[in-house]
């Protein structure tokens, strides 16, 4: 009996000691919300992507999102990754919707990012007007005008709901690899660097339930050519369909593309039979959606402890030159692809608001000392991702581009040297007065070194 009794006391006392060790072993919950909105457009505004485009869009395949991860709590502070179905985010929007937030909730600009999808099948926004081939008529520039200024509003209430559905969450990540991406600048430089890394964020509620991931790719999504003038998110939102078909009832799929500037989907653009396209751009993000099942499914991921603390600072890029005005005034007297552009650029230069440099913002976030995540703005080639990969660690870095700002391509010094649209002809499509300076890709690189935390260095 005194040995039963002996017994009892021990198995009492180790079952108190058993509560105590769970606690320290479990992983840290953060607390996280997620929240979407519908961002299609319902009045007929252009689509923009192509040049060749010159009506109104004539239907919709795919409802266009914003979609929110809000982090932190009222004490510590928020922050806010917000994902779009739009091909760019132009600056001017972004600074909008941090004075907002800033204003109702307090959240500081450095703990705000806004990633866009870059899908050329969507509508044409802000400050990306002259990629056409004609000017647009004063009804289009208005359209184009609401449904800008209709953007923010659903910007700042997406990031709200997310906030108000934060709650203790299981945050986890890790990367898979998926293969659809082809360097496209094949006719200058065969077997061009790819990056076909795939990184996952997931979010679980305390219990393992799902109730969110975000994915990334670096690739254009241009899966769908011109010739198809219906709203559609291209493989990014046939990808995000299907992981959310995959999740749990209301969990939520958000998107963000890499850094695909000289990356195109393949195959892509059937002009012999544009349905073709809807079919490619499904099996492409079939691709992601299976890769993202299987990362879930597997014991690769690892936890991450802390919500994410944002740096943020601007960087100055200098143009290597000035354009010719009688140049740019033969050209635009003509009625080639570039000539709607150049006339837009003899109206800067008439005035002398061509920019001789832009301020280009840089954005870092890091996840305690388990990851950074690395917001690059505008069309950033491929030799960054992979440049800083090999410096910090491909399994310590997450690089997003088409964040924050939509201000141009962004050549690698490489690129530069090598030539072609990536690095020059396609900046007067921005409106930029030509290519950057051979220090681009320094300046930009130093300045993520800067801003990183001392222990991803």
């Amino acid at each position: 009996m005194k040995n039963h009794k002996k017994l009892i006391i021990f198995l009492f006392l180790l079952a108190g000691s058993l509560d105590r060790l769970p606690a320290m072993k479990k992983p840290k919950l953060i607390e996280v919300g997620v929240a979407k909105i519908e961002i299609t457009p319902v009045r007929p505004i252009r689509l923009t992507g192509y040049s060749d485009r010159d009506f109104p869009f004539s239907g919709v395949h795919h409802k266009l999102w914003g979609k929110a991860l809000a982090f932190g709590n009222s004490k510590d502070g928020y922050s806010l990754l917000i994902t779009l179905d739009l091909l760019g985010i132009p600056g001017r929007i972004t600074e909008h919707v941090r004075k907002e937030l800033a204003r109702e909730m307090n959240v500081r600009p450095e703990n705000i990012t806004i990633c866009a999808s870059h899908t050329h099948s969507g509508p044409q926004i802000g400050s990306i007007v002259s990629h056409f081939h004609k000017p647009l008529s004063p009804d289009e520039l208005a359209e184009v005008a609401l449904y800008s200024q209709g953007l923010v509003p659903k910007l700042k209430e997406v990031s709200l709901q997310a906030i108000r559905t934060i709650a203790p969450a299981r945050v986890s990540w890790g990367q898979g690899e998926v293969g659809f991406a082809v360097n496209r600048r094949e006719h200058i430089k065969p077997n061009g660097p790819v990056d076909h890394a795939m990184p996952l964020l997931k979010i679980t509620d305390p219990d393992g339930k799902i109730r969110a991931v975000l994915v990334s790719y670096a690739c254009h999504a241009v899966t769908l050519g011109p010739l198809n003038n219906v709203v559609h998110g291209d493989w990014v939102g046939e990808a995000q369909l299907q992981i959310e078909q995959s999740l749990p009832d209301g969990a939520i799929a958000m998107v963000s593309v890499g850094c695909g500037a000289d990356q195109n989907s393949n195959p892509r653009m059937n002009t012999k039979n544009p349905e073709m396209d809807l079919e490619n751009a499904r099996i492409q993000g079939k691709s992601i959606a299976g890769e993202v099942s299987r990362l879930i499914a597997s014991s690769e991921l690892k936890s991450l402890t802390e919500a994410p603390k944002g740096v943020l600072s601007n960087v100055d890029l200098e143009f290597a030159g000035m354009p010719d005005p009688m140049k740019l005034a033969e050209d635009a007297r003509g009625s080639g692809r570039t000539s709607n552009y150049s006339n837009l650029m003899l109206g800067k230069m008439a005035r002398s608001e061509m920019p001789e440099k832009i301020s280009y913002p840089i954005q870092v976030w890091n996840f305690g000392k388990d990851l950074a995540m690395i917001f690059l703005a505008g069309e950033v080639v491929v030799d960054y991702s992979l440049r800083l990969k090999k410096q910090i660690g491909k399994d310590r870095v997450w690089i997003n581009a088409y964040a924050n700002d939509m201000p141009c391509y962004i050549p690698s010094l490489r690129v530069l040297k090598e030539g072609g649209y990536e690095a020059e002809t396609a900046m007067i499509g921005y409106e930029k007065p030509s290519k950057f300076k051979e220090d681009v890709e320094e300046k930009i690189i130093n300045e993520v070194n800067r801003l990183l935390p001392q222990a991803f260095r």
